[in-house]
């Protein structure tokens, strides 16, 4: 491994430790999905969380550099096309980003990295995006152009 590689690897895991690792992450995503069960998106979600708590928090975990925990069970994360099926618009969106919010607030995250961690969230969150406000499907930019 290069020394160039070692220094990314360290930075992407001190990511994960700054967040606070597994201690605040899980019980972050359990409070979290508490929350959505009492939003107005909670239908887009399965009645039972167990599975969806523990993939988040997987994907979590690797995203920020923490134990590479999502990739060799589900491969690529494929946001976008894993949420394809889920009528997501603004409205959704910043509803999901209001649940995330309110957890992390009354988690144990500490206090200097969490507006770095929301507003990446809110990137991804407005990347999900897949209805507009009329409910007609909005095209996938990654979408290779038609050919006619």
């Amino acid at each position: 491994m290069s020394d160039e590689s070692q220094r990314s690897d360290q930075s992407q895991r001190s990511d994960w430790s700054a967040l606070g690792g597994d201690a605040v992450m899980q019980p972050l995503l359990e409070e979290f999905y508490r929350r959505i069960t009492a939003s107005p998106i909670a239908g887009l979600f399965p009645v039972d969380l167990t599975a969806t708590i523990a993939n988040q928090f997987a994907f979590q975990s690797e995203f920020w550099g923490g134990p590479v925990r999502y990739s060799p069970v589900h491969g690529h994360p494929r946001l976008r096309a894993r949420h394809l099926p889920f009528p997501i618009g603004v409205t959704e969106a910043e509803a999901w980003l209001t649940c995330m919010d309110a957890a992390v607030l009354a988690s144990a995250m500490p206090t200097a990295v969490r507006s770095a961690f929301l507003a990446q969230l809110r990137k991804t969150a407005l990347a999900m995006i897949n209805q507009t406000s009329t409910g007609a499907p909005t095209p996938d930019r990654r979408a290779p152009p038609s050919v006619l």
